[in-house]
């Protein structure tokens, strides 16, 4: 009994600490009980957590691995990332890791349960407060840089689902919800860069599609390179039922393409195609 007493004692000091931390800090970091053998890489939000590691899904440390898929974690994005953390009060401590970022969405009051896990598979030395973390250009992947600000540090970033995907993922900053034949301006929670010569499209997510006739109205959404307000994505529900958006949903994808600047030149002709004025269906059915 006493031992759970102490259990449970760490656990509602850990909870107190990171209400602490994330009431004036983006995020939390967790140290395991043998930090010292990796450097920091779990980060403790309100609404989700957050792991970057390198290689496997699974997290070793001297306690029991911790399988993250198995956990329901899932992969969010790779790339390099700078991060700045306060080991001591006052003393912030800058890193650069490379990897692949993993995300669970949590539940309303999931964090302690969450939190509970983690120090039951890898134990625990600290939280400490996270200042900034942030994805770093890149481009020895050979990507398009994306530059992206964060205008809610609670919703995840663009990312692909998947190596070789063409769309990223758009998550929703706000709840929504639709009833059937509505639309709705829905912020995404960042704003963004993009190169010259470039061009986003948003267009709808097949699944929302499928299962549930969720739309978006201007489809593809274009945002130019010079355009740096909020990405938003104006949803249409096109089921025959009311549809909830909850914060963090993913609800659109965007994809980025190179896109050509013509030259209007006006001439008093054109040339013959074997189609000519053919409208449509013109080429039938």
């Amino acid at each position: 009994m006493n031992a759970e007493r102490e259990l449970d004692g760490q656990l509602k000091e850990l909870l107190e600490r990171s209400e602490e931390i994330l009431s004036s800090h983006p995020a939390a970091v967790y140290l395991p009980c043998f930090y010292r053998s990796a450097p920091p890489r779990i980060f403790l939000r309100r609404e989700s957590v957050q792991v970057l590691i390198r290689g496997p899904k699974i997290l070793h440390y001297e306690v029991e691995p911790f399988d993250l898929e198995e956990s329901g974690y899932e992969e969010v994005e790779r790339g390099r990332y700078g991060m700045v953390y306060e080991f001591l009060p006052g003393k912030p401590f800058r890193l650069e890791l490379r990897g692949t970022m993993m995300e669970k969405r949590l539940q309303p009051g999931g964090l302690a349960e969450e939190i509970y896990e983690i120090r039951e598979r890898l134990g625990v030395y600290d939280l400490v407060p996270l200042l900034e973390i942030h994805r770093l250009e890149d481009t020895g992947d050979g990507g398009v840089p994306l530059r992206i600000r964060r205008l809610d540090h609670s919703v995840s970033v663009p990312s692909y689902a998947h190596h070789g995907d063409a769309g990223l993922d758009l998550c929703s900053a706000e709840d929504v919800e639709l009833a059937p034949g509505q639309r709705a301006m829905v912020s995404t929670g960042f704003a963004m860069a993009l190169p010259e010569g470039y061009a986003a499209f948003v267009q709808p997510r097949s699944g929302l599609a499928a299962r549930s006739g969720i739309s978006i109205v201007n489809t593809p959404g274009l945002i130019d390179c010079h355009y740096r307000g909020e990405v938003k994505v104006i949803l249409v529900n096109l089921g025959e039922e009311h549809f909830r958006v909850k914060k963090g949903d993913r609800i659109a994808q965007m994809v980025i393409q190179r896109v050509e600047t013509a030259r209007a030149v006006v001439v008093e002709e054109l040339d013959e195609t074997a189609r000519g004025e053919g409208g449509f269906g013109s080429t039938g059915l």
